[in-house]
């Protein structure tokens, strides 16, 4: 069973349990990012609802998680190719 930590987004708190230590820092570093992300597009776009600027917020995010998980895959095809290449040179040095 995990902590029972609260959290603050938006001046509002919200009750979580993290597993681990390594995972309360985590969400709570999360929660610092996306209270501040909000506060950076609510000075750039201030006639924005709340609700608007919290999907701007959440676009952000998994626009970034969509790049890391392209980057990810690139590295796994760049990893399989270089294994591959190092198997055939492996089998090729006894001939």
């Amino acid at each position: 069973m995990g902590q029972k930590i609260t959290i603050k987004i938006l001046d509002r708190r919200f009750p979580l349990e993290a597993e681990s230590q390594e995972q309360e820092k985590d969400i709570r570093e999360a929660a610092e990012k996306v209270d501040g992300k909000y506060h950076e597009y609510l000075s750039m776009f201030p006639d924005k609802s709340p609700e608007e600027i919290l999907s701007f917020v959440a676009l952000n995010g998994y626009m970034e998680v969509t790049r890391l998980q392209k980057a990810m895959d690139a590295r796994d095809r760049d990893e399989e190719s270089l294994q591959a290449r190092l198997r055939s040179y492996l089998e090729n040095i006894d001939k």
